[in-house]
């Protein structure tokens, strides 16, 4: 089965997100759901609401790796793009 350029770097992305936000990678898990979709990355709410502050680390920690923060899907998915300057 192939993996996509995408599926190699999301550990990395989920990491650097719980890092970033001072949370263990399993409480990451409970409450966010990375998906590669295309060339996109989803993330979706398990429980409850980001903080604004949790929000902004959240961009931030996917745009250290190339993606940015383009649109909110139904008030709980997050999606981010690569950067086409950085493609």
């Amino acid at each position: 089965m192939l993996k996509s350029k995408f599926d190699d770097t999301l550990a990395a992305i989920e990491l650097n997100t719980a890092r970033k936000l001072n949370w263990d990678y399993n409480q990451l898990k409970d409450c966010l759901i990375f998906t590669v979709n295309k060339e996109a990355i989803e993330i979706a709410l398990q429980k409850n609401q980001l903080k604004e502050s949790e929000l902004q680390t959240l961009k931030q920690a996917l745009l250290d790796y190339g993606f940015q923060y383009k649109k909110t899907l139904n008030d709980c998915i997050f999606v981010f793009e690569q950067d086409v300057e950085l493609r």
